[in-house]
């Protein structure tokens, strides 16, 4: 069976980076992100995201943070080290000022500044030269409509996840967050409870998916 090339589309936590290493560590897919290359220029910024008193009340927060190399002897949480301690993904669920950091660098200060394709086209590159090779590619992160309709037009299959019950805040109203819900896909998966019920259903569209690509 050929693996069809797969676009990600969906909110936070309705398990694109589950189903994103699924694909990576049982059915051999390189991972792509249009945000790739926007988080290495977030690194080399390496903005401050937090600065904890190490005299103050949250002294035990930052004798852990600095054990961990998060935080220097002055308290400063820079995004580097910080994410070179806990992963993207963790330090976007403990440092609240992570997630909006990368919302602004990548569509205010990237798309809205350097064309809507700025993101799409190194992407794009990379994903070319792995399906060329026969490596079936994943993009973890679709947000926006002419991402979906260029991994369309490219024959990749764009499947949706959703997921009821999460908790909103502001950080859900930026527009990479609400445009996904209408974004044109060619399936929707409902992340409805267990990791194996979600991949079972990942598993099943892709076996429905493969004859067609």
């Amino acid at each position: 069976m050929r693996l069809p090339s797969i676009g990600l589309v969906g909110r936070r936590r309705t398990g694109k980076t589950t189903v994103a290493d699924y694909l990576v560590q049982r059915h051999g897919y390189v991972s792509v992100a249009f945000a790739d290359p926007l988080k290495a220029a977030a690194l080399a910024l390496n903005p401050i995201v937090e600065e904890v008193d190490p005299d103050g009340a949250s002294f035990r927060r930052y004798d852990r943070l600095r054990e961990e190399g998060a935080a220097d002897r002055n308290g400063v949480v820079r995004l580097a080290p910080l994410v070179s301690a806990y992963g993207w993904e963790r330090a976007k669920d403990e440092f609240p000022e992570v997630r909006p950091l990368l919302q602004r660098l990548g569509d205010e200060a990237g798309r809205q500044i350097h064309g809507e394709d700025v993101w799409i086209r190194r992407a794009m590159e990379a994903a070319a030269r792995h399906r060329l090779a026969g490596r079936p590619v994943v993009v973890p992160d679709v947000r926006y409509r002419n991402e979906a309709e260029t991994l369309r037009d490219a024959g990749f299959v764009v499947i949706r996840l959703t997921r009821e019950g999460i908790a909103r805040g502001a950080e859900d109203e930026h527009a990479s967050e609400t445009a996904v819900d209408e974004l044109p896909v060619h399936a929707e998966i409902a992340n409805r409870g267990t990791v194996a019920a979600l991949l079972g259903e990942v598993s099943l569209t892709l076996a429905l998916a493969a004859p067609a690509v």
